[in-house]
């Protein structure tokens, strides 16, 4: 049972090891990590969602009770983070928006992507990229427009909605996932040579992003606030899957088995770069949710190898 996990487990956190190993003695500085992190996110992902969505049979229906299985449960963690964060510590709403955030936005891209595939193979690929096309959209303008209302006590909506949408159209994520939407509905294929080039690109997303990932959580273990991150570690690695896996069992009833453990995995995965990268853009909260990073993905080495040990029995 274990061997199959550890070969899963060790080749993914070696390479993130590598990464941070390799900031941490200076021979991978921080312009350097930025460089490979913007590598990932702008043209390595989303060459992978555009090809992988444009050779991939998509569901007729759109699995609406799959969808509302992780979202249900992320907004469950995402509500009882701004809750808790006011009841127990009396921080502003920006600060409880960090920290709500940081317990609940998986990291997806850069460790759910070399995870789930490894783990799961081809028959992952459709509801894993399911949840991270729709993660963008879903929760990049909500975290936005909660953020601006934060920032400014009631923020004009034209202006919330008009920085939401220009955060979504110009995310190279969601660039990839509607073209990959759009080539696939008109059953657009590429000429030979350019489909090597995108998947040349795309394939370089689990060794990049792995050693992206270590690189950069360097910088995230200094001044990490014990009184807080610990709550929002546990809501991410254990309560958030936790919640996903009973919404879609005993609610929502979904019979495939690997569509089940993609949400579950999804959900387990340590909290992303993403709450870091809106702190530091509202100067807000950085020390949590980088701290809850950090802590979140250490941890996730073993909480990650407790859920894939149980889905191989």
């Amino acid at each position: 049972m274990y061997g199959p996990v550890f070969d899963i487990i060790l080749p993914i956190f070696g390479i993130l090891l590598i990464g941070y190993t390799t900031a941490s003695f200076g021979w991978f500085d921080q312009t350097a990590v930025r460089g490979l992190t913007r590598y990932v996110f702008d043209f390595a992902v989303p060459m992978l969602l555009l090809r992988t969505l444009a050779t991939t049979s998509l569901p007729e229906v759109i699995p609406w009770n799959y969808l509302a299985a992780y979202y249900l449960g992320t907004f469950i963690i995402l509500f009882s983070g701004l809750g808790l964060t006011r009841l127990l510590w009396q921080r502003t709403f920006s600060q409880q928006v960090i920290n709500a955030f940081s317990g609940s936005f998986s990291n997806t891209v850069l460790l759910g992507i070399p995870i789930i595939l490894l783990a799961f193979g081809d028959q992952a690929v459709l509801p894993l990229f399911i949840i991270i096309g729709t993660h963008g959209i879903i929760m990049v303008p909500l975290f936005t427009i909660m953020l601006e209302i934060g920032k400014s006590g009631r923020a004009p909506i034209k202006t919330v909605v008009t920085k939401a949408s220009y955060g979504l159209f110009t995310n190279p994520l969601i660039i990839g996932l509607l073209s990959g939407l759009v080539c696939n509905f008109f059953e657009i294929t590429f000429w030979k040579p350019l489909d090597e080039m995108v998947r040349l690109l795309g394939s370089s997303v689990t060794p990049c992003a792995l050693f992206a990932l270590g690189a950069t959580l360097v910088s995230f273990r200094k001044n990490i606030p014990w009184q807080e991150v610990p709550l929002f570690v546990i809501m991410k690695t254990i309560i958030h899957p936790l919640i996903v896996g009973v919404l879609a069992t005993q609610v929502f009833d979904i019979r495939n088995t690997t569509w089940v453990q993609v949400l579950v995995m999804l959900a387990a995965m340590p909290t992303g770069v993403n709450p870091f990268l809106f702190a530091s853009r509202y100067n807000v909260g950085q020390s949590v949710s980088s701290g809850t990073a950090f802590i979140s993905t250490v941890f996730s080495i073993f909480s990650i190898s407790v859920l894939l040990a149980y889905f191989q029995q």
